[in-house]
This record gives structure tokens, C-alpha cells and sequence, in this order.
């Protein structure tokens, strides 16, 4: 075969045209260089072929061993948090201990007469003071009220302080009171007479009432304010006073239920008082409203009585 001759200008030379071979051209060129590296490229390339697949299937089984585990895997508890120390709290003790239930077994379930259910109190009082008797009847009527003048009830003295409104000063013995002025319920307004440290009492006439509407918002909340159902709006004092040294006991029957809650004395005294006591508690209500009675005394066990026997 011929040479094969080409031309190579190089452009930095003065000379125009250079003939040589072509071996010398590709010396020149750096093919060989470019060659090797064509050639390191391609076996690069064949090489990340071959190996890819193999990549992926690892690829492939550890995403799936990773959800393996991760579904198969128990849930990790969170750590609780510590909870803060707190005291339980005692459980309330009843008040009815050792000493109730000995009373109570000395108590039978029947109904014991008045005279057997007086005698009986004592024995079922453990207190170290001097205990309340109390009597709760059952009515027949949701709404029974009245009063009852007890004759042998131990009531302890207070001495009232009464406001007076009137034209004239009452002719009463009664100490501390105070007889009201025009003044009087500027005094109220301004807060200089006060209820209950100045006075404990208000009785008006008819006159007045009027005039005591202005106070009525200092008077009323305290139950104060002169009422013609409790006898404070009066033309007679006196008698209103004379009245109030033998107040009468108030009674009603609970609101839940028909049952009347009543003190009628204290253990120290008599049982004959009691049980004058008691007969005037029936006869202020009614022997045929009453159909259950029970007495007992403070913190003692029950005894049924027998309202027949009342």
C-alpha cells in the first residue's frame, strides 16, 4: 500500500503548509491518548452494565428486609413519664364508731312506748356533755308548720337590743333600746347605726314603713325589716316586748319530706318535762297528722315510738 500523506497547519508556524505521514500526524494529534481513554471509557461503561443488575437486587432485598423489620418490629412504648408523688388521701372515718354501735344494740326494733323510750335515752348517750333530745315526726301533710309554747324548754337568755320606731316612747321595762329620730335613718344610710352591733330588733308603727323603704336594702337581707306577720309592725310595743319574753318555738315540716325536726329539751332535765314537752308538741300539730315518731338524743342511736302512745 501507499503512504498516505495529509497536511497539518499549524497555524503558530510561519511555514503555510507541512507535509508529513500519518503516523507522524497522529503523534502529533495525541490519538493514542484519546484511544486509551475511549477505550478505558467503554470498559467502565460494560462494567456498570454487568454489575447493575446485581446493585438493584441488593438494592432491592435490603428496602425489603428494612420493611421486614419494620412492620414485624413491636411498637417502641414511649418511657412514661415520672408520675409526681401524691398522698392518697385517708378515707373518711364514720362518726357512728365503737361507742354508737354498743348504744345501738341496746335499742330493739320495735316501738317502745313514751315512758319506755324516755327511760331508755340515758342509757344510749355516750357524749361527755349534755346531749339534746330531739323528737322527728312523721306527718301526713307535705306542709305542716305552727309554733308551740314548750313548758319546761330551756332556752338561754340574750337580751335583745330593739330599734323603735313610734310617735311616743314605749312604756316598757325592756333595757337597750334605742327610739328612733328623724335622724335615725340617715344614721342606717350612712352606715353609723349598724344592725346586729347597734340593734337586734326593729319594730315600727304603721306610720313609719314608708320611711324605713329607704333602708329597706340594709334591713331586709339581715331579717330585719318590720314584717306584720311576725308582729314588728305594732301600734304596742309593749306588748310586742311582753310578747317575745315567752316566744313561741317555730315548727315545720321539711321541704324534702313530710317529716317534722323538733328539740324539745335536754337530757339532764326530768323525763316527766320531756314528755310535757312532747304532749304539747302533738297538740300543736295533731295526734291524727302524726304517723311515725322517732326520739333520739345528740349523737344517739334512734328509738321509735308509738305515735298511739304520744
Amino acid at each position: 500500500m501507499g503512504t498516505t500523506r495529509i497536511k497539518v497547519i499549524d497555524l503558530s508556524s510561519s511555514q503555510q503548509e507541512i507535509k508529513t505521514s500519518r503516523k507522524h500526524a497522529e503523534k502529533l494529534a495525541g490519538v493514542p491518548k484519546l484511544e486509551k481513554e475511549e477505550k478505558e471509557k467503554k470498559q467502565q461503561e460494560k462494567h456498570a452494565e454487568s454489575t447493575q443488575p446485581q446493585d438493584q437486587a441488593v438494592d432491592a432485598a435490603e428496602n425489603q428486609a428494612e420493611e421486614t423489620v419494620t412492620q414485624n418490629a413491636e411498637p417502641v412504648a414511649e418511657t412514661p413519664k415520672k408520675a409526681a408523688s401524691v398522698t392518697p388521701k385517708k378515707k373518711a372515718t364514720s362518726h357512728r364508731g365503737s361507742n354508737y354501735e354498743k348504744a345501738k344494740k341496746l335499742v330493739e326494733d320495735k316501738l317502745y312506748n313514751v315512758q319506755e323510750a324516755l327511760d331508755l335515752l340515758p342509757k344510749t348517750s355516750f357524749t361527755k356533755f349534755d346531749p339534746t333530745v330531739e323528737i322527728h315526726l312523721g306527718v301526713s301533710e307535705k306542709s305542716v308548720k305552727g309554733s308551740v309554747n314548750f313548758p319546761y324548754l330551756e332556752v338561754k337568755k340574750q337580751e335583745k337590743k330593739y330599734l323603735v320606731f313610734a310617735d311616743t316612747k314605749p312604756q316598757s321595762e325592756a333595757k337597750n333600746i334605742i327610739f328612733a329620730t328623724e335622724k335615725t335613718i340617715e344614721d342606717l344610710e350612712s352606715g353609723k347605726l349598724k344592725p346586729s352591733r347597734d340593734f337586734d330588733v326593729v319594730v315600727a308603727s304603721p306610720k313609719f314603713m314608708p320611711a324605713l323603704a329607704k333602708v329597706a336594702k340594709i334591713l331586709g337581707p339581715r331579717g330585719l325589716m318590720p314584717n306584720p306577720k311576725n308582729g314588728t309592725v305594732t301600734e304596742n310595743f309593749d306588748k310586742f316586748v311582753e310578747d317575745s319574753k315567752t316566744a313561741s318555738t317555730q315548727f315545720k315540716s321539711d321541704p324534702s319530706s313530710p317529716v317534722v325536726h323538733i328539740k324539745i329539751g335536754k337530757l339532764s332535765q326530768k323525763p316527766d318535762e320531756l314528755s310535757k314537752n312532747m304532749k304539747a308538741l302533738v297538740l300543736a300539730i295533731g295526734s291524727s297528722k302524726i304517723k311515725k315518731a322517732t326520739i333520739t338524743t345528740t349523737m344517739g342511736p334512734a328509738i321509735k315510738i308509738d305515735p298511739a302512745t304520744l
